[in-house]
């Protein structure tokens, strides 16, 4: 191929990668990030202009590798790839389950929802010498999140079919795409479920250090147990997806209700992109008290329409 071919073809590429940034910047009607590109990597710069900095520096980058047919992804030093584009997952997921902290060379990482599997990817790039446990029981996300497993060559992960629930068995399953397949009694289907405190026995039975959780509503349903895991074992926070409409309410009301009952917990629900409710430990001091710090759910709206107010 000639280089006049080349230049061509990466041309198109780089038009087709600005292109689908673009889709997930139509997204949201307040934005507080931009894409940059930096040689033949693709960076997405976050300003502080809603409230929402992590407190580690979050600068994720990506591109296209023919060589490896899937999206070459870099976060600090942490390199990882996946099959799925990764602009929204890195704007909207990522960077609010991991606001108050991230995760460290040996921590014990459960991820229940993990859909494509993006946010665990990183998960096991950087927790490299701990272990990440993807739980998920929809076929076509578990085959998925496999595939990119193999594809990095990761040996730290644990693929667990099976859902998140308040009991261990068999329970009905509605499959939907989007990530959006959930436990419903009924389904067509069936999976297998497991507790919290089952999952741990089995899996990760010197202790868990962070949940990701985003399981479609069934975060009610595991609310105390993963409240009482925390109370009882200071280290441990969670980053729950809580957006879900639950009957009247949205999910991120019936946690904190839940885990109000806790004294040893602090909660938040933040970050108006992906709503999501934070739990850790009085005792964890730099999780708890970068929780308590964070801009409120709240108060990300009020920035929002404020930002609206100014582009109208």
């Amino acid at each position: 191929m000639d280089n006049e071919l080349i230049d061509k073809f990466l041309g198109k590429l780089e038009n087709e990668t600005i292109e689908q940034f673009q889709e997930v910047e139509n997204l949201f009607c307040s934005r507080d990030f931009s894409l940059e590109q930096i040689g033949g990597w693709f960076l997405i710069k976050f300003a502080p202009n809603l409230g929402y900095m992590p407190i580690w520096k979050y600068e994720p980058m990506t591109r296209y590798s023919f060589q490896h047919k899937a999206w070459e992804c870099k976060i600090g030093k942490y390199r990882f790839f996946t099959s799925a584009c990764p602009f929204f997952e890195f704007v909207c997921e990522l960077r609010g389950y991991t606001l108050p902290g991230t995760v460290c060379p040996d921590s014990v990482v459960v991820d229940a929802g993990p859909w494509n599997g993006i946010s665990g990817m990183y998960f096991s790039a950087a927790a490299d010498k701990g272990k990440i446990i993807f739980l998920e029981p929809d076929k076509q996300s578990a085959d998925f999140i496999a595939t990119d497993i193999d594809k990095n060559k990761f040996t730290n992960c644990e693929l667990v079919r099976k859902a998140l629930y308040s009991k261990s068995g068999e329970v009905g399953f509605k499959h939907k795409s989007g990530g959006e397949s959930s436990i419903n009694d009924s389904g067509a289907a069936t999976v297998q479920a497991i507790t919290l405190n089952d999952l741990v026995a089995a899996y990760a039975p010197n202790g868990v250090d962070f949940f990701k959780i985003d399981i479609e509503g069934a975060e009610i349903e595991i609310a105390d147990d993963i409240a009482a895991y925390i109370s009882e074992n200071p280290k441990s926070w969670a980053a729950i997806a809580s957006y879900h409409q639950v009957g009247d309410v949205r999910s991120s009301s019936i946690l904190e209700a839940r885990f109000a009952k806790y004294p040893d917990l602090v909660f938040k629900t933040a970050y108006p992109y992906h709503e999501t409710t934070f739990a850790a430990n009085v005792k964890n001091e730099i999780v708890a008290g970068n929780i308590k710090k964070m801009t409120s759910f709240a108060v990300g709206w009020k920035a929002i329409d404020k930002d609206m107010e100014r582009r109208s």
